[in-house]
């Protein structure tokens, strides 16, 4: 009997991305220098945002969006039950507590519906502050409607779109969004582990449309460190002079990591194409399996 393995995932890494990370590493900086900003525009660009926050991993990135957002003790974030931990993981990072809506079965993603009915309902602790909708397994979820609840009861929308990257959805009026863009959340998030579309080896990104979000971001993934003179508190101290003005973490990504993603970024489309003939193979298949 023939015996074979699926691995559970598969990278593609051909000849131009060997290049770009070879040079990255014989340059003068493999850390915090020009590739990071370089894979971020180009992010950005591919998605249709204003900002891209490059970080260490697509869980470090949901973690500081969390604290970004500001969601600490006493605050709740709302999240799919179909998706990886790390999604809950990131309120409790925060000391918030994550809860759960249900699922719409046609999207595998969170249901408006649902997330209204949850925050209709009277609680004694906790206070909803967040919601991380998920774009299960590249089926972005109902954004549009589940925005319009969120701004209805000021909730934070972070879309958790690591497995959709390079999708678009259009939305009831008939205008076309690309995941990520920033149209209907505050901040979306983003993994570049190796079974994602794109990958750093590990990896993350936060993209938004707001500047102080960004900012904020980017302060976090560094220890809370600003070098900024305009809002240092001693801005006259000298060019090595710097201030730790909040808590954050060692959340940084290589310039190595980001060659790799900006050469992986060009080759977006085709590798979504790959992804579509394999889902295709799958669908025909499984068409007549009774649990399908």
């Amino acid at each position: 009997m023939l015996t074979v393995t699926v691995p559970y995932g598969r990278h593609a890494i051909d000849e131009a991305d060997l290049a770009a990370v070879a040079a990255a590493l014989q340059s003068d900086r493999i850390t915090q220098g020009p590739h990071v900003e370089e894979f971020e525009e180009a992010l950005a660009a591919a998605v249709g945002a204003r900002y891209a926050v490059a970080v260490s991993s697509g869980t470090a990135a949901l973690h500081l969006a969390a604290l970004a957002a500001g969601i600490g003790p006493g605050d709740i974030l709302l999240t799919s039950p179909i998706t990886f931990v790390a999604c809950a993981n990131c309120a409790v990072y925060c000391g918030a507590q994550p809860d759960f809506v249900d699922i719409d079965p046609s999207r595998v993603a969170l249901d408006p519906e649902a997330l209204e009915a949850y925050l209709q309902k009277p609680r004694r602790a906790g206070r909803p502050r967040a919601v991380v909708p998920v774009d299960f397994a590249g089926h972005p979820a109902d954004l549009e409607r589940i925005s319009a609840i969120a701004e209805a009861h000021d909730l934070i929308v972070i879309e958790d779109a690591c497995h959709a990257l390079g999708v678009t959805w259009t939305d009831r009026a008939g205008t076309t969004h690309r995941v990520g863009d920033g149209s209907h959340a505050h901040m979306a998030v983003f993994s570049f582990h190796p079974v994602k579309h794109v990958t750093t080896g590990e990896g993350g990104a936060v993209t938004t449309n707001d500047r102080q979000l960004r900012d904020r971001l980017r302060a976090l993934r560094t220890h809370g460190i600003e070098r900024d003179p305009k809002v240092l508190k001693h801005p006259d101290e000298g060019p090595w002079y710097y201030e730790m003005q909040s808590l954050g973490y060692n959340y940084r990504i290589t310039d190595f990591q980001c060659a790799l993603g900006s050469s992986q970024l060009h080759k977006l489309d085709r590798f979504l194409a790959r992804r579509r003939e394999i889902a295709a193979r799958y669908d025909t298949a499984f068409h007549d399996h009774p649990l399908v």
